[in-house]
């Protein structure tokens, strides 16, 4: 394998990781963020179903950000503590 499309390889599955691991990441950096989880947790509150409804919205919001699409695969083990499981993403 040549330099060139060994770092390219390289770059693929470091990227690859992260699109399957996106929606962690996103909901990893809100709870990071004082003021987006002060907003977060006063929309929990506002909404019938809250927790459920607004993290549904954002992980549509993702997808659509970013193109990309369900790879139908859940993972049941995130680290952050605003979701219990997600679907691991992939571009369109």
């Amino acid at each position: 394998m040549n330099e060139t499309s060994e770092l390219k390889q390289f770059c693929d599955d470091v990227l690859k990781e992260f699109k399957d691991n996106i929606t962690d990441a996103v909901f990893c950096y809100l709870q990071s963020d004082k003021e987006l989880m002060r907003r977060y947790l006063a929309l929990m509150r506002e909404y019938e179903k809250g927790k459920q409804t607004l993290n549904s919205q954002l992980a549509q919001a993702i997808t659509r950000e970013f193109g990309l699409k369900s790879t139908n695969q859940k993972n049941d083990t995130p680290n952050s503590v605003l979701i219990e499981s997600f679907t691991e993403l992939e571009d369109k």
